[in-house]
């Protein structure tokens, strides 16, 4: 018996060690970047394709998966998940997690239907017109403090754009590549524009709870190499 008991831990000391899966959330409603894919119902997009070619690199176990983003983001703050992205790199951000990165770079903009007569020279501008934003989304942080005439009652940013073509708001604000992907999806592209120059060039981030240092050098690690060996500069060149 006795034996038996010193093969068996022995055994069991032989065993490698299994690195516990990381459980990563995003934003189920942010294309590009981050949505479900209609026809595999799995996790997709560009900012998904980096986290994952970055937690490989790491040779990390992970599990990533797409919620609504106020939820995700109370789940990174009671630690229900390791990491979550995409954050912006804002003071706020900053404040309520460990951000690590960026792992790309976003251009904030305002759009408007193209038959208005807006125009943007700075936030003063912006007074007499009705702002559309999603709720929970920062931007920059001198739009974030602005006081405007916002409507924040868009819970992703499809609904924002809705919005917007439905006359319900004046302009909206938001990213580049994803306002004019939509713009594309719902067949009007021909019917919005940019207003004036863009806002801000926002790098985005990879977020871990503030007590989380360890992992997040980990990430951080494996970010800085998937830049060296080129694997970012593919994904980004995919989409872009």
């Amino acid at each position: 018996m006795l034996v038996r008991l010193l093969l068996s831990s022995l055994l069991l000391i032989s065993l490698p060690v299994v690195a516990a899966p990381w459980l990563v959330a995003s934003d189920e409603a942010f294309p590009p970047y981050a949505y479900i894919d209609p026809i595999t119902k799995q996790p997709a997009g560009m900012d998904t394709e980096i986290v994952r070619a970055i937690m490989d690199t790491m040779e990390q176990p992970y599990e990533i998966k797409l919620y609504p983003w106020e939820r995700v983001k109370k789940m990174l703050e009671f630690k229900q998940v390791d990491m979550a992205y995409q954050f912006a790199g804002t003071p706020e951000r900053a404040a309520q997690y460990h951000l690590v990165g960026p792992i790309r770079h976003g251009i904030t903009i305002l759009m408007a239907r193209r038959d208005s007569a807006i125009s943007y020279q700075s936030l003063e501008d912006l007074m007499p017109y009705t702002v559309g934003t999603v709720f929970g989304y920062s931007y920059t942080e001198a739009f974030d403090k602005a006081p405007l005439k916002k409507d924040s009652g868009a819970t992703n940013p499809q609904q924002l754009m809705q919005k917007l073509i439905a006359h319900r708001v004046d302009v909206v604000i938001g990213d580049k590549a994803q306002l004019l992907y939509l713009a594309r999806e719902l067949g009007v592209e021909r019917d919005v524009r940019t207003v004036g120059k863009p806002l801000a060039e926002v790098p985005r981030y990879v977020g871990f709870p503030k007590d989380e240092q360890a992992k997040a050098s980990l990430f951080a690690e494996g970010l800085e190499k998937s830049r060296r060996d080129g694997t970012l500069e593919k994904i980004l060149n995919k989409w872009q």
